[in-house]
């Protein structure tokens, strides 16, 4: 009887998340949507850029303001990296919601649940376990931060600059939202180009159009893209722990 009991409760709680993670995030066509504006956003770029009659609001700070709410972008980022839950309390989610309900001996590897399923999102260094995502960000972040200090604040001058260079770092951005289909090392090298495609879509951006307006609007894409992002990876998350379920048995 008490074993009858436990398990309905385990049940009742299965219910109870499984309504929760479909009522926070939507259905998959929400993502879709999403993804169609980000395109939507990231193709309107080059369109600004080159255009002959774009308004340039010419401002003393224009340079530096950018670079600063760059490298905050970046620092924020770091910040997620080494302290997820601090994180986790920002955006009111966790990346694995379902083992927080889950059995006490679930432990936590990797940012993740030490589950065979989230074998693809864990590398291993020097015997120690590490997320992927968030190494290949962390990476990525730490690149960037040095490069948006040389080009922003120290002056560095950028050779090539073309609007098929902005193409590419967009193309980049959009690569990273499909990390999810990749594992382990290619994960994180994936996630390195998503950071990096960020840095170089801002600087050519800043060097073809010459506008604050584009600037910043660049720089709100990229926070959203960043949001999107992790909307991807929680929809995913969901989707595995949806799946198996052993965390419950």
């Amino acid at each position: 009887m008490a074993y009858g009991q436990k398990r309905r409760a385990w049940e009742g709680e299965v219910a109870v998340l499984t309504w929760k993670m479909g009522k926070d995030w939507g259905p998959l066509a929400s993502l879709v949507f999403l993804v169609v504006m980000s395109v939507v956003g990231l193709v309107l770029i080059p369109v600004l850029v080159l255009q002959p009659n774009l308004i340039h609001v010419q401002v003393s700070i224009r340079h530096g303001l950018a670079g600063a709410l760059y490298l905050v972008i970046c620092v924020f980022g770091v910040l997620a990296v080494f302290y997820p839950s601090k994180c986790k309390r920002l955006f009111g989610k966790s990346q694995n919601p379902l083992t927080q309900a889950s059995k006490a001996s679930v432990q936590i590897r990797g940012h993740h649940p030490d589950c065979q399923n989230y074998g693809a999102n864990r590398i291993k260094v020097g015997g120690k376990i590490f997320c992927a995502a968030c190494s290949g960000l962390l990476i990525g972040a730490v690149a960037v931060f040095i490069g948006a200090v040389l080009y922003f604040f120290v002056g560095l001058e950028i050779v090539w600059s073309n609007i098929w260079l902005l193409v590419l770092g967009e193309i980049c951005i959009l690569l990273g939202l499909a990390q999810i289909k990749f594992a382990g090392y290619v994960k994180m090298f994936i996630n390195v180009i998503f950071v990096v495609g960020s840095f170089v879509t801002l600087v050519e951006t800043d060097l073809l159009g010459g506008s604050i307006l584009v600037d910043l609007y660049v720089l709100g894409l990229i926070v959203f893209m960043l949001w999107l992002r992790i909307l991807f990876s929680e929809w995913n998350n969901r989707r595995i722990c949806q799946t198996c379920q052993l965390c419950f048995h």
